[in-house]
């Protein structure tokens, strides 16, 4: 009997799955997902900070219709002509033994990789199930191979949700004076401007970014001066709380003040500190306390109203100036920085 060799039948190579996690497997050939079954085709992209980017049907190179009005096949866009956006896709699948899985979106043909420690930290203990809905960035790896990194489940939760809070994020991409971030703690973009760094002195270097992609940090969701989420109050480093600064003297500034009391931030700590009027030492009683008003104070806790004591407040507050408030400066330990304060 005749032999494949003979009858001309190539042989055919079987491949084990890699042992070097360092080696992505190859992706299944790659498939069309139907644009128009999970999407609206007229869906445009949401604004910077608003959510995961998305395309309309026929610039993610779904078909387009031609001048006589028949559809045309587009190329489909590639993995890593998305390398600038936050996507959302579905996990493929998962192959725990080796350390890679894979991830498909409508935007583009195929399959993407990715390792399981390349995974957003806080959800690298999380088992990711098939089907089940992430967001991700794609980068290149020393080979020029498209990888799905940053990933991490949809939550169903928007930065404007988050209002009032701080979190831990990573640096997506950033300019010159913006870029974005995302948290483990909302889906999507989160807008970030230079202005709101607090500066460390080796964290700024002439000519070069402040921040770096993949760069973790600190942060608070706040609202602008538009009603947008923002990140305010951003550093490389822990910020202090106001409880590591009892007993000692401040400076900040009027962050709201409404009828007798509001709050107070500085650069010295994360969050907010409570002020009530009464707090003001005699010669301010009567000053008008506005937005960014320069202030002075001591942190304490409130023992002065019942079921309050482990709040903590601002007392003897003077004014130093109604105007903008200081240059920030970076977060030190109280020591040093009462030192600092007595030269």
């Amino acid at each position: 009997m005749a032999t494949d060799a003979e009858l001309g039948v190539p042989a055919v190579e079987v491949r084990p799955l890699p042992s070097n996690t360092n080696s992505p497997p190859t992706a299944p050939a790659p498939f069309a997902i139907n644009a128009g079954a999970d999407q609206d085709p007229k869906y445009e992209s949401p604004s910077p900070g608003s959510g995961c980017g998305s395309v309309p049907r026929g610039k993610s190179g779904r078909d387009s219709k031609s001048r006589s009005g028949s559809e045309v096949a587009q190329p489909m866009k590639q993995p890593l002509d998305f390398k600038h956006e936050r996507l959302r896709g579905n996990i493929a699948r998962c192959e725990v033994a080796t350390g890679w899985g894979f991830v498909r979106s409508h935007l583009f043909d195929g399959e993407l990789v990715f390792r399981m420690d390349r995974v957003m930290p806080e959800f690298q203990g999380h088992p990711l199930g098939e089907g089940e809905a992430v967001e991700f960035d794609v980068q290149a790896d020393d080979h020029g191979r498209a990888h799905a990194v940053a990933l991490k489940p949809v939550l169903g939760r928007r930065p404007q949700d988050c209002i009032g809070q701080r979190h831990r994020g990573y640096v997506r991409r950033f300019a010159e004076r913006w870029g974005f971030l995302n948290a483990a703690a909302f889906d999507g973009d989160l807008f970030v401007h230079r202005d709101n760094l607090l500066p460390v002195p080796e964290q700024f270097v002439e000519g070069q970014a402040p921040v770096r992609s993949g760069q973790a940090v600190e942060f608070d969701v706040a609202l602008d001066d538009r009603g947008r989420a923002v990140a305010k109050q951003i550093t490389t480093h822990p910020l202090l709380r106001p409880c590591d600064w009892i007993g000692l003297r401040l400076r900040g500034y009027i962050r709201s003040f409404q009828g007798a009391w509001g709050f107070i931030n500085s650069d010295r700590f994360a969050g907010d500190l409570f002020i009530h009027r009464d707090s003001l030492v005699a010669q301010c009683q009567n000053a008008q306390l506005s937005v960014n008003t320069l202030v002075e104070f001591d942190v304490e806790r409130d023992h002065h109203r019942k079921g309050t004591k482990n709040r903590l407040v601002a007392r003897n507050v003077s004014i130093i100036r109604a105007e903008a408030p200081p240059a920030p400066y970076a977060a030190m330990p109280p020591q040093q920085q009462q030192q600092q304060q007595q030269q």
